[in-house]
């Protein structure tokens, strides 16, 4: 490889990236570079390609990443070492709107997010700008934590802010609507309290047996059986305390409203595509007093807690890595993505096959 250049996979426009050698980053004084070690794949990075997502490009993508601090700018706030394992918390929050001054970070108006306006992590090293480091967005990787699944972090955090949203307690209901990436990881996450039950619905016969391997009480296959019926014979006719929606499905969301029992929590996690409709009876919010809110990104804050989760063997997300590919390899993993193969597919930019 020529000195000073790596190896990056840059999104040129829809339905077009290519592997290119392109400079290292340098940074200023007041920036951190980071040697990748892996990047994970997510469903926006196929929204991307297809070009459902709008970014400018050329655009190295990848919001997901692990790697180790290669140099901090001399004037960096913090106790950053070199060397250091570390994993970026992507989105940069402005500080200054309405929901920023909330608390609510994860949903500020102004946010940037690497990967998307800011060059990202599907390459070998990237850099990390001032305001992400002001956020504190640069988040350690405990040492029982592994760089594939550090890669990883960043969605897990986003399901730990769904279960932040559905307000679970010891001794509830929770019903998962989806067992892709995210629906698994909240079966992992809602091993945070001590649940009454857990029910999760999941029309793949491969994802149905994961959930139920990773603690799940009932798996449903709406396809041939009765959702609700057995959602109610479980909870003696209440309904469930609380019901996530992971599958951006309308026709689902509609369904799994009537899953929820008087006074619960209706989490939609999952986005729909742009522009759906759904049609929901109002009087069955209206008199059954359900809470009906969404879950969206999450924080750094949230990947801190995650870590330590998964530092304390609460939560186990070894089998969350269905492959690693090299760059040149993006079409297979981005493909296993969109197709639903496996869990989570990362990229390694180091690996040339």
């Amino acid at each position: 490889m020529t000195k000073g250049m790596m190896r990056a996979l840059v999104f040129k426009g829809p339905k077009h990236f290519d592997v290119e050698m392109r400079p290292i980053p340098e940074i200023n004084d007041e920036e951190i570079l980071v040697k990748v070690k892996f990047g994970g794949v997510c469903g926006t990075d196929n929204r991307i390609y297809q070009g459902t997502k709008v970014i400018d490009a050329p655009r190295i993508t990848g919001h997901e990443f692990s790697g180790t601090i290669e140099e901090i700018g001399s004037k960096v706030p913090g106790d950053y070492k070199i060397g250091q394992r570390v994993s970026v918390y992507p989105m940069i929050y402005c500080g200054k709107c309405h929901c920023c001054l909330e608390g609510r970070t994860n949903i500020c108006v102004n946010r940037t997010t690497i990967g998307y306006e800011i060059d990202g992590g599907f390459a070998q090293y990237v850099k990390i700008p001032k305001e992400a480091i002001a956020c504190g967005n640069v988040v350690e990787i405990p040492d029982s934590v592994s760089d594939e699944i550090a890669a990883i972090s960043e969605p897990i955090a986003a399901a730990y802010h769904g279960i932040q949203q559905a307000q679970l307690k010891d001794g509830d209901v929770f019903v998962i609507v989806g067992a892709g990436p995210i629906g698994l990881f909240h079966v992992q996450l809602s091993k945070s309290v001590n649940l009454g039950k857990l029910i999760v619905i999941e029309p793949i016969a491969e994802k149905r047996q994961m959930a139920k391997e990773m603690g799940a009480d009932i798996v449903i296959d709406p396809m041939n059986e009765d959702a609700k019926a057995i959602i109610m014979e479980a909870t003696g006719k209440k309904g469930a305390d609380s019901v996530i929606i992971d599958v951006g499905v309308p026709s689902v969301l509609e369904q799994s409203i009537d899953y929820v029992k008087k006074g619960g929590r209706f989490v939609i996690f999952a986005g729909n595509p742009v522009g759906t409709k759904v049609t929901i009876d109002p009087n069955v919010i209206h008199y059954k007093e359900l809470v009906v809110t969404g879950s969206s990104s999450s924080s750094a804050d949230n990947q801190r807690e995650v870590f330590k989760l998964l530092d304390s063997g609460k939560v186990d997300c070894s089998q969350m890595v269905s492959g690693v590919f090299t760059l040149e390899e993006w079409q297979t993993a981005f493909d296993m993505k969109a197709n639903y193969m496996g869990i989570k597919t990362i990229l390694d930019p180091w690996t040339v096959k």
